[in-house]
């Protein structure tokens, strides 16, 4: 079966390297990634040299077996390659290792998340050098890999890509490898040295499904346990745990050797993205959860983004931004991102939308982000202690056009609710609607300019209303009354004390049915987040190998 089966995928050449909006621009295609069945040749290697002996010989329809349980190191430490086979679309080689637990209806069957207890079910691929243990030849395409404990030798101490399926020097996509899919991996660093990046995404149709990408951590640069800057897309990432110090996932970060190339259509769901708290103690530099750089037509859905605090950066959990990185991506651009069902907690600030950026002084600004949408999203624990306070729930920066913000639950945002750069800066058609968000000094802007204000000079036009503001500051001597602050915001502001006074459900952040807010928004929905979606979001169902559902079409 193909990995774009159901979908209609356009040819990968340069002229396609950018992204063909559809009609409704924030749909996204997805890719399908069920389990191919082989009926070729079942070739069983027992060490690294007949491991890339069957990856040079290897035909469509093939599977290569790897001993369970063996250590496959490359010869000369130059890491294992998958060749380029001149597969057409829908050929499959399938790399797997022997345990039948990762069979249909195995232990760890498709769907699965792996952990790091089921390594020892595993085959094992080390890299010895810095060099990637598993890396593609020019134009490589139609490999699975299944069930593989991908790391590196105890004695590495420093590695950039562990998996690295395109390097990104590629000046065109016909020579990037596409049809690739990491599938219920144990892919991971070690806890001494610097491991960069779990895995590289330059390519075209590249998924990472089902695994645990974990340990990914550099005192030097950033880190990431997914990320690419030079593929085309497709990209699908779902139903994964992702560990890294800097950014779990990114898209973009450096200037695509692609001219004119945006990563397009990236599904990115049913994920932990994470950090080990120990981190904090070891003083690993950590940034953020979720940064997208340039990226066109993102849906990121049913996730839970946790554990960021103040160090390389100020603890921001989500980036989305346009950003031309090194002075060579004017065509840069982060645009059409649905960011919604997802938990995100445990952090020092909840989410930065940037317009444009550069990464040096006298470089050209890219193109600006726009048509951002954030809709039913539970915030929890920002600005803690163990965070490193702040507590700015999202910040609107540079001229951030069409950002959408719906159906949002804050329940710790001492820090602030809407942030603008300054007087000068303006983001249009801003909504802000439907949310439950604290207010603890701060709320939309500050101090006299709070509310409608701060609305009119920074986001007009905007639309607002049918939002409740917790008051947590009316118990403290610089509480201002709710009465009055009501009257600093537009129409349909309910301004309330305290989190009782907002009717959830016991222990829970979902609204009980006897709330006054509850069926109040102006969509006839709760206010605050519908905390069943997020639940059923993060649990997938039917489809959850993308297959048999056409193409995801947020609403």
């Amino acid at each position: 079966m193909s990995l774009a089966a159901q979908q209609a995928v356009r040819p990968i050449t340069a002229a396609s390297s950018a992204r063909v909006a559809p009609d409704d621009p924030y749909r996204v295609t997805t890719l399908c990634t069920a389990v191919p069945v082989n009926t070729g040749r079942r070739l069983t290697v027992s060490n690294g040299a007949e491991f890339q002996q069957a990856l040079d010989t290897a035909s469509a329809g093939d599977t290569i077996v790897l001993a369970t349980g063996v250590t496959f190191s490359p010869a000369a430490g130059g890491g294992f390659i998958l060749r380029n086979r001149h597969l057409t679309p829908g050929q499959w080689i399938v790399i797997r290792s022997a345990n039948a637990a990762f069979d249909p209806g195995g232990q760890i069957a498709p769907g699965t998340r792996v952990t790091e207890a089921n390594a020892p079910l595993m085959a094992r691929l080390r890299a010895t050098t810095n060099a990637p243990a598993l890396r593609t030849e020019a134009a490589a395409s139609g490999y699975r890999l299944i069930g593989l404990d991908i790391g590196a030798a105890d004695s590495t101490q420093q590695l950039t890509n562990l998996v690295e399926l395109g390097n990104g020097s590629d000046t065109s996509v016909d020579t990037e490898p596409s049809d690739i899919v990491v599938d219920r991996c144990y892919i991971h660093g070690n806890d001494n040295g610097n491991f960069r990046r779990g895995v590289l995404l330059n390519g075209a149709r590249l998924a990472v499904v089902d695994s645990n990408v974990s340990n990914f951590h550099d005192a030097n640069t950033d880190s990431q346990a997914v990320g690419g800057s030079n593929g085309p897309g497709p990209f699908r990432i779902v139903n994964n745990l992702l560990e890294a110090a800097s950014e779990n996932v990114m898209f973009g970060g450096s200037d695509p050797a692609v001219p004119g190339l945006v990563p397009h259509d990236i599904e990115i769901r049913r994920n932990l993205m994470t950090k080990r708290l120990s981190w904090q103690t070891a003083r690993v530099p950590v940034k953020n959860a979720f940064e997208l750089k340039n990226a066109s037509g993102v849906v990121v859905e049913g996730n839970i983004f946790e554990h960021v605090w103040v160090s390389g950066q100020d603890g921001t959990a989500i980036l989305l931004k346009s950003v031309n990185q090194q002075g060579r991506c004017t065509w840069c651009v982060t645009e059409y991102v649905t960011f919604r069902n997802n938990i995100v907690r445990g952090a020092a600030h909840g989410m930065v939308v940037n317009a444009a950026e550069v990464g040096g002084s006298g470089m050209t600004p890219p193109r600006q982000a726009h048509h951002i949408r954030v809709d039913n999203v539970l915030f929890e624990d920002l600005g803690g202690e163990q965070w490193g306070r702040g507590g700015k729930l999202l910040r609107i920066f540079g001229g951030v056009s069409h950002a959408s913000f719906t159906h949002i639950t804050s329940r710790a945002n001492g820090g602030g609710i809407v942030d603008p750069q300054g007087p000068t800066d303006v983001n249009p058609t801003f909504v802000f609607k439907n949310n439950v968000v604290e207010r603890m000094y701060y709320g939309i802007g500050a101090g006299s300019d709070e509310g409608t204000k701060t609305l009119t000079r920074n986001f007009a036009p905007f639309t607002y209303g049918f939002n409740v503001l917790v008051n947590t500051s009316a118990r403290t001597d610089q509480a201002i009354g709710n009465g009055d602050l009501e009257s600093r915001y537009p129409g349909h502001t309910w301004v309330v004390s305290g989190w009782n006074d907002v009717g959830f459900e016991n222990g829970t952040s979902a609204l009980a049915r006897t709330s006054r807010f509850s069926r109040a928004g102006d969509d006839g929905k709760d206010v605050g987040a519908d905390i069943a979606a997020i639940t059923a979001a993060q649990a997938g169902g039917r489809g959850s190998d993308g297959c048999g559902v056409g193409v995801a079409v947020p609403k």
